[in-house]
């Protein structure tokens, strides 16, 4: 009798925690699709935009924090699914200004070394370097992870425009004197 009942309960544990209602079965079949994962970050960017315009327009002082979260998680869910396709490095992009934004400088630049690592030639990497560089220097307040980047600014882009390369130069004489 004992051992028809645990027998009986192991059946029930197996088949009641395989089973998943359909709408969940969506979620879980749509987050392994890189196609929904795109039409979810536009949806949600698109709901952002808007809130950022209605807070600017009517002086509106909320912001929809858990539409910017369940961004930050589409974003991630793309780099994950993959580390190829261009539109993925742009949500990175997107990934690490997003928490700059709410100051979380450590998160944002763990985000920009993943971008720089997948995407050597990433169009915009002038700009995100010199964002990390400044995102050290001034609020994470560490000095080597900021030569790191202004170095790097300088060694991979020798084009840069006249006046970004003579502030960087000018970062880098004041960091050196610390």
């Amino acid at each position: 009798m004992r051992i028809q009942l645990v027998f009986l309960c192991i059946l029930v544990l197996i088949f009641g925690c395989n089973r998943i209602d359909k709408s969940k079965r969506k979620t879980i079949v749509g987050l392994s699709n890189y196609k929904y994962v795109e039409k979810r970050i536009v949806a949600l960017e698109d709901t952002l935009h808007y809130a950022y315009r209605e807070l600017m327009e009517n002086h509106v002082d909320t912001i929809p924090i858990n539409t910017i979260h369940l961004l930050e998680k589409y974003y991630q869910r793309a780099f994950q699914l993959s580390k190829k396709q261009k539109s993925t490095f742009e949500y990175l992009d997107k990934l690490q200004q997003l928490y700059t934004q709410e100051k979380k400088y450590a998160l944002a630049i763990a985000w920009t070394d993943s971008l720089l690592f997948y995407a050597p030639h990433y169009t915009q990497k002038a700009s995100l370097l010199l964002n990390a560089a400044t995102t050290t220097e001034i609020y994470m307040k560490d000095q080597k992870k900021a030569l790191y980047y202004y170095n790097r600014l300088l060694k991979e882009h020798p084009r840069l425009k006249k006046e970004v390369v003579e502030m960087v130069e000018l970062r880098l004489k004041n960091l050196n004197k610390s």
